[in-house]
């Protein structure tokens, strides 16, 4: 996988070359967005949905389109700084410890889930951050449009990975990054993010905004592979890596009603902590 290239664009108003089109769909399915489907070549409105989403995760506003040696390129091949590259094929060992990472677990009992930490909802969140796209919202994710949210955005390097999102939820992640590095490198060595900042209705509705459209919410894959949602059990790695999101003030979603493994979020009282900052 790391010697794929593409001669062309791919995506949005692209060349779209049915070769370079799954180079770019097998390298997405790789990093966890399932949405591609099956790698036939085609760009149509999955993979240019899956396109987008991806580069929400790195850009401040997601152009659907991937162009040979672009960042967007560079991000997904895992060639742009901060990004995780495939592990090689002649590595059995890691390859052996990077899959056992990834496998899953019974999710643990509720009562252990978050001690002491409380998830945001959309009434508090819009109170206090504001409306992230005044209401405009569909199932894809688009660009924020309110100003103070927008002056307050960074595209950084936490860790193994680049993410777009709002200025403190991003440094904390930082601080995030560096215990996991530290206590559980096997995990930080194959982090990926599949995005953070993405203004879109939250899965499965049409009236809930997702905590992904403030930019303080976070989804990651192991070794490119997400977490399978709602089937009650989680990533082995990701148990390992959740106590210390919930250190920094990080909610697991693996405690939602429909448990979401992948999941990352900045818990009320974080948000709380970060206002006066927001607000100056």
């Amino acid at each position: 996988m790391a010697e794929m290239g593409i001669a062309r664009s791919v995506g949005r108003d692209g060349v779209n070359r049915p070769a370079d089109v799954r180079v770019v769909q097998r390298l997405l399915l790789a990093r966890g967005f399932a949405r591609v489907g099956d790698a036939d070549g085609l760009c149509g409105r999955s993979t240019l949905a899956a396109i987008s989403d991806f580069q929400s995760g790195f850009l401040r506003r997601p152009d659907g389109l991937i162009e040979p040696d672009g960042i967007s390129w560079r991000h997904l091949s895992g060639a742009a700084p901060g990004t995780v590259a495939p592990p090689p094929a002649t590595a059995p060992q890691t390859m052996a410890g990077l899959r056992a990472l990834t496998s899953p677990e019974p999710r643990p009992a509720l009562t252990t889930l978050n001690p002491e930490l409380k998830a945001v909802n959309n009434g508090f969140m819009l109170t206090e951050l504001g409306d992230p796209r005044g209401g405009n919202y569909s199932s894809q994710c688009q660009p924020p449009t309110h100003p103070r949210l927008r002056r307050n955005l960074v595209l950084d390097t936490v860790g193994p990975f680049r993410v777009t999102g709002l200025l403190p939820a991003v440094l904390s992640l930082k601080a995030v990054m560096r215990d996991i590095q530290a206590e559980q490198p096997d995990v930080y060595a194959a982090l990926g993010t599949a995005g953070m900042l993405c203004c879109r209705w939250a899965r499965g509705s049409s009236q809930s905004i997702s905590n992904h459209a403030w930019g303080t919410a976070l989804d990651v894959t192991i070794n490119g592979v997400l977490d399978v949602y709602g089937d009650g059990r989680v990533q082995y790695g990701l148990t390992l890596i959740a106590p210390i999101f919930n250190r920094h003030g990080w909610f697991w979603g693996a405690a939602f009603r429909t448990e979401d493994g992948m999941h990352f979020e900045a818990s009320e009282a974080l948000v709380r902590s970060w206002l006066p900052q927001l607000r100056a």
